[in-house]
């Protein structure tokens, strides 16, 4: 039987049966896409999950890693102030004894320091053991009766090694009991007289932050950029450069 499809001829029922055949499988690769392109968007919409979950992941290992590398600077910059003052020769004391048979004559003392004639006197406490103690109790989170320790160090160890980085850690203490007034007291005093201290950048970070913490964003910026300019490659600079940023 023939079938009219109009001036092209026509079509026999073999020829439709065909036709019919190849829109059924027209309709099933597009079911078939269709399909794939589901399973498709879920395998996108999974991996954006799991990039998702990655990113946060690798942040807070980055945060992690952040803390864990400030405790060994923090660390580090103690031993090396500790270093450092070891490393400062001492003042010579030489003592100018009376020639044999002199009367009523007593020594001579010379010193290589100006206006230090004595030796002096031994403190009352262990300075050491003293220092050592207060610093694990900062490490213990036990920050007033570390600033008492530190305190009880200064008082009688004021000339030690270590009485530089004991403000430091007194302003440190401050700091974390957001005592802001007294953080920025003590970095204030470190700053002024310890000229050369290991500890000045972190000191300044802490003074800015502190200001920061009280609402002077003026006094604060520009302690952030004391820091950038006079230290401009320490982490902390790196540190006032993002909170900067946050101040604009």
């Amino acid at each position: 039987m023939c079938i009219g499809i109009g001036l092209s001829g026509c079509a026999t029922k073999r020829n439709m049966d065909e036709l019919a055949a190849e829109v059924r499988d027209v309709k099933r690769q597009n079911e078939s896409t269709q399909t794939m392109l589901t399973r498709l968007d879920s395998v996108i919409t999974a991996g954006a999950d799991a990039n998702n979950k990655l990113r946060n992941d690798v942040s807070v290992t980055v945060n992690d890693l952040q803390q864990q590398l400030d405790m060994l600077l923090e660390n580090y910059n103690d031993l090396l102030a500790q270093i450092q003052q070891m490393n400062r020769q001492p003042s010579v004391t030489h003592v100018i004894r009376p020639s044999p048979g002199a009367q009523d004559q007593t020594p001579v003392v010379v010193t290589d320091t100006a206006g230090a004639s004595d030796q002096p006197a031994e403190p009352a406490i262990d300075c050491d053991a003293t220092y050592d103690e207060s610093f694990i109790l900062v490490r213990r989170g036990e920050y007033d009766t570390a600033i008492e320790g530190f305190r009880n160090f200064l008082t009688h160890c004021e000339q030690h090694q270590s009485a530089e980085n004991a403000h430091y850690w007194i302003g440190e203490c401050y700091y974390s009991l957001e005592k802001y007034v007294d953080a920025i007291s003590e970095f204030e005093y470190l700053l002024s007289n310890y000229k050369s201290s290991v500890n000045a950048s972190r000191a300044l970070y802490k003074l800015a932050r502190s200001k920061q913490e009280l609402g002077k964003t003026g006094e604060a910026k520009e302690t952030f950029q004391r820091l950038i300019d006079d230290y401009p490659e320490t982490l902390e600079a790196s540190q006032a450069r993002e909170r900067l940023k946050d101040l604009q």
